[in-house]
């Protein structure tokens, strides 16, 4: 099996856990930094950045024939991180990124 088959090819999964990261930590840290308030967090993180990346990364790995897998990597990071920076019932957000990235790689696919 060449590389370019590989469904679980180690570049593409670390590409996949940096974006998870950035998404997952380094855009709540700086709206933390920026003092936003809770309303803005919630509207720009929540519902903005984060559900369009997870229907953007279902649809990515969806057309390029990636393996479902790493569509958990961000989910899973955002429901560790969250309590940090959301209020704590906003950590199951996590499950509706998981159905919007599977229901975008599943029309892709």
């Amino acid at each position: 099996m060449t590389e370019s088959n590989n469904k679980f090819n180690i570049k593409k999964i670390l590409w996949y856990l940096v974006f998870a990261a950035i998404f997952a930590f380094i855009i709540p840290i700086i709206f933390q930094i920026l003092n936003a308030s809770d309303v803005t967090k919630i509207e720009f993180i929540i519902f903005g950045f984060d559900m369009i990346f997870s229907v953007l990364i279902g649809l990515y790995a969806g057309s390029h024939h990636d393996s479902w897998i790493p569509l958990l990597f961000f989910p899973v990071m955002f429901f560790v991180t969250a309590k940090s920076f959301f209020l704590g019932p906003l950590r199951f957000v996590a499950v509706i990124y998981l159905a919007a990235s599977l229901l975008a790689y599943g029309a892709k696919k």
